[in-house]
């Protein structure tokens, strides 16, 4: 599973395979700075910037 969140969305991944999507959100260290999307695994997000603690 190579795609983005956004293109994941797009293509109904979040509502066919919600635990696994989850998982990908779960305790985020990245956030998107094009769509808001945040997430644990900076390949999963168009333009990824870490987030500071």
């Amino acid at each position: 599973m190579g795609k983005t969140l956004c293109k994941l969305v797009d293509d109904d991944y979040m509502e066919t395979h919600f635990k696994a999507y989850s998982e990908l959100v779960k305790s985020p260290k990245y956030i998107c700075k094009k769509c808001g999307r945040a997430s644990n695994d900076d390949n999963k997000l168009c333009k990824p910037k870490k987030i500071k603690a």
